[in-house]
């Protein structure tokens, strides 16, 4: 898995990004922005039954519900880790714009990749157009010289 870090009003996110769009967020990083506990949010029914659902249903491309350790999971006792899911739930509960800002930051480790390559798909697809109208160019001419000399010979 490789981290991330972002930087939301000068605090430091983390973030953990490995195969299969699985983005696990840093959940006591972010509390320290707000000075809000986890265990407060954890405790809450509507979080005990969202963590529920998330263990119910199959999630994404697979046909298997998150185990609770992909949902959230403690670090060396230091650290608390959320699933991508649970962590805009959580940021939610923190603040409504940073909430905003988790969800861009979770589309930009996932899809960002995606659109680097779109990107250069499209400028590859360009130079290789370009290329051909100078061929065709080049040709035009080659053959307009051709024909000259041939013209000049009769």
């Amino acid at each position: 898995m490789q981290t991330l870090k972002f930087s939301y009003h000068e605090s430091e996110i983390s973030f953990t990004y490995g195969s299969e769009e699985n983005v696990m967020v840093n959940a006591t990083e972010m509390t320290k922005v707000f000075g809000k506990r986890i265990p407060f949010f954890l405790k809450a029914d509507h979080t005990k039954v969202f963590i529920n659902a998330l263990e119910l249903t199959p999630f994404g491309d697979s046909s298997e519900p998150l185990k609770r350790d992909e949902i959230i999971k403690t670090v060396n006792g230091v650290s608390t880790w959320m699933h991508r899911i649970l962590a805009l739930k959580f940021a939610a509960w923190l603040d409504p714009k940073f909430e905003v800002w988790i969800f861009s930051t979770i589309d930009e480790i996932i899809l960002g990749a995606y659109r680097q390559h779109k990107v250069a798909s499209i400028a590859k697809i360009k130079a290789q157009k370009a290329l051909e109208d100078k061929k065709t160019c080049c040709l035009k001419k080659i053959l307009n010289f051709k024909s000259s000399l041939n013209w000049s010979k009769k």
